[in-house]
């Protein structure tokens, strides 16, 4: 194992690995979703498709672009794509003829929680209940409260390119991580159907990076507000808290007792003060229990979500640099997703053209996969 990690870590394959999770994701929204429309044949997309992505991955080949992308252009793409992603978010005039329903169900449930409705015992169009926790929806609140959930995606999008301009001072990287979300069709997807899935793992690759740079030192220098965040994070997506235990578990068990007992202490009420919220409505504890989102929001059985949150704990005492922690969870939280897309495939009989082939969740690790790699062609240019 101390051989193949830092081969994992530092060798130049990395790279080519990260590209390819990345890649394989964008590739397989290509082929469910391309081959359903006429207006451009198949091959053609194909073709596309293969040529954009191989372009971005060599381009750090080309010394003249890494040399001569200034800022301005990095501040002009992000400007571009945050107006492309707006648009977006208004381009579906219907969206129930898609049969897409996370929209129509963040909205409802939002709606539920703030007039103090209990959530997870009502059915969406499609005849699907709310898995949504509160964290999710404490992010998703202020959008809904302008008129329109699919700005999230385009807050979502304008944080990651703020997170990458803070962590990287190349603007050739700056500018590939940037491009490499704006163009995924991964993200445009969640962004025209007014999804959030992937935004729930960009606040937490955000919120580590930021965490990172500000506390570098000791993570636990305010462990009120960290817990606070830790908090508020695990209540997005269950599988959120990957990449969280990667980060932050062996400073963890090495800070002091008292910043230990602060930080437990401020996850733990913050986790039961917005739990109480969504179940507060509930008839009775019964109820609670055969309806809630702890149940419905599982991305795989039990024990393999316990070997993968296994894996997450042994892999956390390997990290010695932020980079690592990026590699990790983009690998861990891809594998994860994709047994849960295996077990669709193998135990449900559900084929990957099935409006239920669960393709969405494998873009869990976008954020991570892309910042990883930039990580490592950060090494590979600056020699780092």
């Amino acid at each position: 194992m101390n051989k193949i990690l830092p081969y994992t870590k530092d060798g130049r394959a990395n790279s080519l690995m990260l590209f390819a999770v990345y890649f394989v994701i964008n590739f397989l929204f290509l082929t469910k979703y391309g081959i359903r429309q006429s207006a451009i044949p198949f091959s053609i997309l194909i073709i596309v498709f293969a040529l954009a992505n191989f372009s971005v991955f060599f381009l750090r080949k080309n010394q003249f672009l890494t040399k001569k992308l200034n800022a301005g252009l990095v501040y002009l793409l992000i400007g571009v794509l945050t107006v492309v992603y707006i648009a977006l978010c208004h381009i579906m005039k219907d969206p129930y003829q898609l049969n897409i329903d996370r929209w129509q169900t963040l909205d409802f449930s939002l709606q539920y929680w703030t007039h103090g409705k209990y959530i997870y015992d009502t059915r969406n169009f499609m005849g699907n209940l709310s898995s949504y926790l509160p964290g999710q929806l404490l992010l998703a609140l202020p959008f809904y409260l302008i008129g329109n959930v699919g700005y999230l995606q385009v807050a979502a999008f304008v944080l990651f390119s703020y997170i990458i301009v803070l962590e990287f001072k190349n603007n050739f990287i700056r500018f590939t991580a940037i491009l490499m979300l704006g163009i995924s069709l991964s993200y445009v997807y969640e962004a025209v159907c007014k999804s959030d899935f992937i935004s729930s793992f960009i606040f937490a690759a955000a919120f580590i990076l930021f965490w990172h740079r500000k506390f570098k030192d000791n993570y636990f220098q305010k462990p009120l507000l960290l817990g606070i965040c830790l908090g508020v994070l695990c209540l997005t997506r269950s599988v959120a808290v990957i990449p969280l235990i990667i980060f932050l578990l062996k400073p963890f068990l090495a800070a002091d007792v008292q910043s230990k007992i602060k930080t437990a202490s401020a996850v733990l009420i913050t986790v039961a003060v917005f739990m109480f919220t969504v179940f507060l409505p509930a008839k009775n504890l019964d109820y609670i229990i055969h309806h809630n989102p702890l149940t419905l929001q599982g991305q795989s059985n039990t024990l393999v979500m316990i070997v993968f949150l296994a894996g997450a704990v042994f892999l956390s005492f390997y990290v010695k640099k932020i980079n690592d922690v990026f590699y990790f969870s983009a690998y861990i939280v891809f594998l994860v997703m994709l047994s849960f897309v295996l077990e669709k495939y193998l135990l449900l009989g559900v084929g990957f053209q099935h409006n239920l082939f669960s393709t969405t969740y494998l873009a869990a690790c976008l954020p991570f996969s892309i910042i990883g790699y930039c990580f490592s062609i950060r090494k590979e240019i600056e020699g780092e």
